[in-house]
């Protein structure tokens, strides 16, 4: 009698949690294991890469940056890890896929600009596509080696200065250029800026925007002009 074909439920999105996951279950305390799970969920399959985004990594693990910070020198301690200056590499031993790091570096690009478009359309004070001066920028922040963790901050930062502007009636002008916030990377970038302050900057963000959104139809979706230049002081 044949065995039932397994179906999985989602079609995508899973992972081959298999004889690696099982070694590093035996290796790690419960914080390193719930990091080590988070990072081979995110990690390009190809590559066995993902993006440092410690904001966000806070956020999903419910854990100080100390304690993340705690947890990586475990991974590296016991060689499931390689931290490099803006991403972190699950080692062959823990990674259950071959590595084929040149077929993904151009689905690693598209992701890149996917995630970018994605974050810079999203606030409501952005009247815009996205460009294709937009899609070069974002290409030539990413060989910079900005993270999109980077761009999201300074898309933050840049919309909490234009809505301060808009409910003062300073303007009404909407951001129309991926530029605009690209002129922000130098200060989201400055390593004596705690990662908390970010949390907080894209709280003000959400809480500006609800209230521009509250104002009679401050911009009107037809009012588009030309980016203002973004203001060189922090918050």
């Amino acid at each position: 009698m044949s065995t039932a074909r397994l179906i999985l439920k989602q079609p995508s999105g899973w992972f081959a949690a298999g004889r690696e996951v099982a070694q590093a279950l035996a290796l790690l305390s419960d914080g390193a294991f719930k990091l080590y799970i988070h990072l081979c969920l995110e990690a390009d399959r190809h590559t066995g890469r993902v993006g440092i985004e410690m904001a966000e990594w806070m956020r999903v693990l419910r854990k100080d940056p100390a304690s993340i910070e705690a947890a990586f020198g475990e991974l590296q301690g016991h060689d499931i890890c390689q931290r490099h200056n803006h991403h972190v590499e699950i080692c062959d031993r823990f990674w259950p896929y071959q590595k084929q790091i040149a077929v993904a570096t151009a689905h690693v690009q598209a992701e890149f600009l996917r995630q970018a478009r994605a974050a810079f359309l999203a606030p409501a004070c952005v009247r815009s596509a996205f460009t294709s001066a937009d899609e070069k920028l974002a290409l030539k922040l990413g060989h910079r080696g900005v993270t999109l963790e980077q761009l999201r901050q300074a898309i933050w930062l840049g919309c909490v200065r234009k809505y301060a502007a808009m409910l003062n009636g300073q303007t009404r002008l909407p951001i129309t250029s991926l530029a605009y916030f690209a002129s922000l990377i130098d200060e989201v970038t400055q390593p004596q800026i705690p990662v908390s302050y970010w949390d907080h900057v894209r709280r003000k963000m959400e809480e500006m925007e609800k209230r521009w959104l509250q104002t009679a139809n401050s911009v009107p979706k037809t009012d588009v002009g030309p980016a203002e230049p973004s203001l060189p002081e922090m918050l």
